[in-house]
């Protein structure tokens, strides 16, 4: 029997962007590479020749007995994240998730499409496809997979993930496998990182969420500016992004004449040395919660773009008002949504990378640049200054700066150590390993002429740069002064009337969650009586994730959780993780939760009144 219709039509559901790919090729035959072979007992296989030798990759005795054996070796946590790699047949996949309940997912990376469109054919794969807790992901998506994971994984489940690396699939895709696991490994390291980024700066993140949402709505984004790119030829226009490291007093005087024939991208610690020398950038990229008000002071930004996301400091906005800003970011899924709705298509976002010139990097590349060029990207104290001069004090005294850093020491450029600190060490696997990642798609030049050795980037001095790469008149100020605001005026108005009316959805919230702690309260005195049977207690811990479902559903608590990290933080280190907890402390640390959201939704509907309603 073929199965290929029914299982390309569930498939269209959810997967539509492979769907061309497949039908186009429609791998139904044996080759060289790969096939199927079918028992007499009507066992089908799947096969690979790799290395000279034949890859059986399902039991060529029984493949539905080998996947329940193969399934049986995971303990299913509750709420548990199962990132499996490959699909074979899709029994394996298939007895794996009967395991599971409705607070697991599984994320499936499917390595080879040859293989992939054969099963399609031969096994009934609709059911998969169809389950909404299984997430297929293959390789043609996207080519940053973080950006993928990061939508997925988060630190309260950090200690609920677990590798599924179907049998002989490690040895075929060996390269693949390896980078699938380093991009989950890596998502999980930065949600280390934003942990503490959340705990320290608390409150503030969401109320520059608001700001932004409302103050948008005037403004332009992002894509935008790459449409008006996207006619232009910009195979031999390179964007220079410039940085604040102290390499950057060495060359800043060069990039006059740099403009006009490229893309220059400064941030904003760099941006008082880069106007300095008498150069105007054509976007400044400053999303730093608290960027100091000192890097802008007595400069003429008037005419200058700024990029700015969610995170962008309010501050700053309000006192310099700048004329022209392009947004882009995520701004929690109900306004994004509303965004996409209003203008046709989704809102503008890229992979972070924790830092502001890893943001003004990737915007490059979002923007359709192939060539990009470092400078002031020194990553390290080099030569014991841990800036360029351009900043002044900003930073206080630069010898007691660089002794309250943690630090570790890298290579420098010409081949000696030199001294960085772990957040700028951290950058710095960053661009390796988005360089890694993105070697068939951009060059990348590093012109710090200094610093730590970025692997992967060609080191040469801005002077060459100049010379070899910028020969070519090219004017995107023209064309950033051709964009308007991303909304109508009369749109404007209709946007923030939508803007507005989320505030009925968070009195929503706050009854259901009230709702939701009356339930579990009522829930504690039951598992407190003497005589509750086991069974009894399964199923109230089991009425408790229902009704806790009904929270984590809310499209709303995407922001209310910006108001209860620390409770949030307290659950995945916990309850998530210890296996021996009594149904009572289960209980207890759920309400703990809980209380952390109504108090959540208490402070959020405080900075809504105050950053939306307010006049």
């Amino acid at each position: 029997m073929d199965f290929f219709e029914k299982n390309i039509s569930s498939l269209n559901k959810r997967y539509n962007y492979i769907i061309d790919k497949i039908r186009k090729e429609n791998t139904k035959k044996q080759t060289d590479e790969y096939g199927i072979e079918n028992k007499a007992d009507g066992n089908i296989v799947l096969y690979k020749n790799y290395n000279n030798r034949r890859w059986n990759l399902n039991s060529k005795w029984n493949s539905q007995a080998a996947a329940e054996i193969y399934a049986e070796r995971y303990k299913i946590q509750l709420y548990g994240v199962y990132f499996v790699f490959g699909f074979s047949d899709g029994k394996f996949i298939r007895e794996l998730r009967k395991k599971c309940d409705d607070t697991n997912l599984l994320v499936v990376y499917v390595p080879d499409r040859g293989l992939f469109e054969i099963a399609c054919h031969y096994f009934k794969l609709s059911d998969l496809f169809e389950d909404d807790k299984i997430i297929l992901f293959f390789p043609e998506k996207n080519l940053d997979m973080t950006s993928q994971w990061g939508r997925i994984v988060n630190y309260t489940k950090i200690k609920l993930l677990e590798f599924c690396i179907l049998p002989g699939h490690d040895i075929l895709y060996h390269e693949e496998c390896e980078k699938f696991m380093d991009s989950v490994l890596e998502v999980m390291r930065m949600e280390i990182v934003n942990r503490e980024t959340h705990m320290a700066f608390d409150r503030i993140l969401p109320q520059h969420m608001l700001y932004h949402m409302r103050k948008m709505i005037k403004h332009s984004n992002i894509k935008q500016l790459k449409k008006k790119l996207a006619d232009a030829d910009l195979k031999d226009i390179p964007a220079v992004i410039v940085s604040a490291g102290p390499s950057l007093d060495k060359n800043v005087h060069l990039l006059k004449k740099i403009q006009g024939k490229a893309l220059i991208i400064t941030v904003d610690a760099s941006i008082r040395a880069v106007i300095q020398a008498g150069v105007r950038p054509d976007i400044l990229c400053t999303i730093d919660p608290n960027s100091p008000e000192r890097f802008f002071s007595d400069l003429d930004l008037t005419d200058i773009y700024w990029a700015c996301n969610s995170w962008t400091n309010d501050k700053l906005i309000d006192k310099f008002n700048p004329k022209r800003i392009f947004y882009y970011g995520s701004y929690g899924d109900i306004w994004n949504n509303i965004l996409k709705e209003s203008l046709g298509y989704d809102f503008p976002n890229i992979a972070p990378g924790g830092s502001v010139s890893t943001d003004a990097f990737m915007l490059a590349l979002h923007l359709g640049f192939r060539k990009v060029v470092l400078i002031g990207q020194d990553l390290a104290f080099t030569g014991g200054v841990s800036h360029t001069k351009g900043i002044g004090d900003a930073l206080g005294d630069n010898d007691e700066y660089i002794k309250s850093r943690q630090i570790v020491e890298v290579e420098g450029i010409d081949g000696t150590m030199l001294q960085t600190d772990y957040q700028m060490w951290f950058y710095k696997q960053w661009f390796e390993k988005t360089i890694r990642m993105y070697k068939d798609v951009v060059e990348v030049i590093d012109a710090t002429e200094g610093g730590a050795k970025i692997e992967g980037a060609e080191i040469r001095t801005l002077k060459d740069v100049i010379e070899t790469e910028c020969k070519r008149d090219f004017d995107i100020y023209e064309m950033e002064q051709s964009i308007s605001p991303m909304l109508l005026e009369d749109q404007q108005a209709v946007m923030f009337e939508k803007l507005k009316k989320m505030r009925n959805l968070i009195l929503k919230f706050e009854e259901n969650v009230k709702d939701a702690i009356l339930k579990q309260e009522e829930t504690t005195k039951e598992l407190g009586k003497p005589d509750v049977s086991a069974e009894k207690q399964q199923k109230l811990l089991y009425k408790l994730i229902n009704s806790n479902q009904i929270i984590e559903k809310d499209p709303l608590l995407s922001y209310i959780s910006m108001y209860a990290q620390n409770e949030e933080y307290e659950m995945g280190d916990t309850i998530y993780a210890e296996e021996n907890l009594t149904p009572e402390q289960l209980v207890e640390k759920s309400l703990t939760l809980l209380k952390g959201y109504q108090n959540g939704a208490k402070l959020f509907l405080e900075d809504f009144d105050e950053f939306i309603m307010k006049d």
